[in-house]
């Protein structure tokens, strides 16, 4: 069985309330499960919050919403939280502020678990980075290997180039997709590893996956993915749903 659990948090210091805020009429907590049940591999989703009114909004809406210690420090702890007493083998963890994410892509990162049971954890990235992104240590970028599999993430513009610059159409970094799918009991045990050295200088838990050795296979794709951090980016999806007939 395959659990897809959305982490949200009420407080947000650039967003406060921001699971709440409404985009074309929904609301940015409800655009995200309404797309994320279009996934064809999700048997099963939960939002884990740490407040009432995220979850009694969930359920007007016919969703299921369960609720988390406010003191668990990441949305990562919220679903090993969750799924620790429900019987499932995969856990996808579906950030709660991307409601354009696109549901093939959480299918084949579902897909690549399901395929290869040797594979603890799957994740996704964006091709065709642009310079700003590459500038930018807000967006995540990572390096993979010719097997698909992540070989570093940054908020860094990486790799270093020692010949000069590269035509960024070129450029082999990839902005990632903050998407995780786990094997339940690779997630459990990725709770209680302690941090890592280069998690708490990048601020990037995935880092601590790569440094006890584990591998972590990267779906990419061209498909624009964009999160919720502002006001501004309220009205970038508000202008994008209406470009598409509110849908």
């Amino acid at each position: 069985m395959v659990l897809g659990v959305i982490p949200a948090r009420y407080q947000s210091t650039r967003l406060p309330g921001k699971p709440l805020q409404l985009i074309h009429g929904k609301t940015l907590i409800r655009r995200v499960y309404e797309n994320t049940l279009r996934a064809r591999h999700i048997d099963r989703l939960i939002v884990a919050t740490d407040d009432e009114r995220i979850a009694e909004h969930v359920r007007t809406f016919g969703g299921e919403a369960v609720m988390t210690p406010v003191e668990l420090p990441s949305g990562t702890d919220r679903c090993a939280h969750l799924a620790r007493d429900i019987e499932c083998d995969i856990v996808a963890n579906i950030q709660g502020d991307e409601p354009f994410l696109d549901p093939g892509v959480l299918d084949a990162c579902i897909g690549a678990l399901l395929d290869d049971e040797s594979l603890n954890v799957s994740t996704a990235a964006r091709r065709n980075i642009t310079e700003a992104e590459l500038l930018n240590p807000n967006v995540v970028k990572v390096l993979i290997n010719s097997g698909g599999e992540a070989i570093y993430f940054s908020r860094q513009n990486i790799p270093y180039f020692r010949s000069g610059t590269i035509d960024v159409t070129q450029h082999p970094a990839l902005v990632h997709i903050g998407l995780y799918v786990y094997r339940k009991k690779f997630l459990l045990n990725f709770a209680e590893m302690p941090e890592s050295a280069l998690e708490r200088a990048e601020k990037l838990e995935q880092l601590r996956i790569l440094e006890n050795g584990y591998p972590i296979k990267v779906i990419s794709t061209e498909t624009p993915c964009l999160g919720i951090d502002t006001p501004e980016d309220l009205e970038k999806a508000e202008r994008i749903l209406l470009e598409n007939d509110g849908n």
